[in-house]
């Protein structure tokens, strides 16, 4: 059952995603999704609580592949190649981000940055580094977004060493 249960979440949320693409998200109904999906109308509700949880699972499963597959970790001693891996990641999926941003969503995406960066820290002081270092990918993600990602991913890393302290040394 517990394999059903995914195929028919991936199928729910594969369609949520193909319908965003189509139509403005809080016009699309459970019935559209459904329909698109090829399951029946109460299986959605066997599965989630609200589109948004639909998202949320859809942007979960993404995070937790990409992680699988490319064994990215954070270190401050790595982080222009985590920039670079981290960032080819986000673009090669830019158009999920755009369908987030323009349905005002973008921030699910911050959520997936707090929830695996935070799940690191082991104590008070890697909580606040690591709250800052999520918000400010996420936010630098944003404005990369909201503005058609025109720089590649080495730019990026580029531009974001140059003010992100590497080492912890603030002299």
């Amino acid at each position: 059952m517990e394999l059903r249960s995914n195929l028919s979440k991936k199928y729910i949320s594969e369609a949520l995603i193909y319908l965003m693409k189509k139509k403005d998200y809080s016009s699309i109904t459970n019935k559209d999704i459904t329909d698109k999906a090829g399951l029946s109308h109460i299986t959605i509700y066997r599965n989630f609580n609200s589109k948004d949880e639909i998202i949320k699972y859809y942007l979960d499963t993404i995070t937790e592949d990409f992680i699988r597959e490319s064994n990215i970790t954070y270190s401050p001693n790595n982080f222009r190649d985590y920039i670079i891996t981290l960032f080819t990641h986000l673009q090669k999926n830019k158009d999920i981000a755009l369908l987030l941003y323009k349905a005002n969503m973008l921030h699910y995406l911050k959520d997936e940055f707090d929830k695996i960066f935070l799940a690191k820290a082991h104590n008070l002081n890697e909580e606040y580094h690591y709250s800052f270092v999520s918000g400010g990918l996420y936010n630098v993600y944003y404005y990369w977004i909201k503005n058609n990602c025109k720089e590649t991913p080495e730019e990026l890393s580029k531009i974001f060493s140059e003010f992100y302290i590497l080492k912890g040394d603030s002299n």
